[in-house]
């Protein structure tokens, strides 16, 4: 059986952290992580954080390089075990950076647990689709 409010909230607070980082606001964004234990991770080589501080850290150096930023959320599902969640969603960022814009579309899964506090994540991760690799093929 769904629980329907569990997602409702798991919802909110993944449109919360997307318009958090949109206003450039890393502390609403790392209010949606759990404490020490969240896992972020990027589309760079170098952007594999872990523990409230790198996550923070990791936070802060997108929105300080970047002049502009939102982040858009289609298809997002949400399937809840107890009391944690995980999520698939496709999303777009967008803004720019060193007056340049960009559009990245990724693929985003996220790990959430239940606290005290309500839905919090756990783990972000973003991927880019490999551009070399051929419709149908696997490899």
């Amino acid at each position: 059986m769904v629980n329907e409010q569990a997602v409702v909230e798991i919802r909110a607070v993944i449109s919360r952290m997307a318009e958090r980082y949109a206003a450039m606001d890393a502390d609403g964004v790392v209010a949606t992580f759990v404490d020490d234990d969240i896992v972020l991770v990027g589309t760079g080589a170098d952007e594999v954080r872990f523990g409230l501080a790198e996550a923070r850290a990791q936070v802060e150096r997108d929105i300080s390089q970047a002049d502009d930023l939102s982040m858009s959320i289609e298809n997002l599902r949400v399937n809840v075990v107890g009391d944690t969640a995980f999520t698939y969603a496709d999303m777009t960022f967008r803004g720019s950076a060193g007056g340049e814009s960009f559009e990245i579309p990724v693929r985003a899964t996220n790990g959430l647990i239940h606290t005290g506090d309500g839905w919090r994540i756990a783990q972000f991760h973003v991927s880019i689709a490999f551009g070399e690799q051929a419709e149908g093929e696997s490899f």
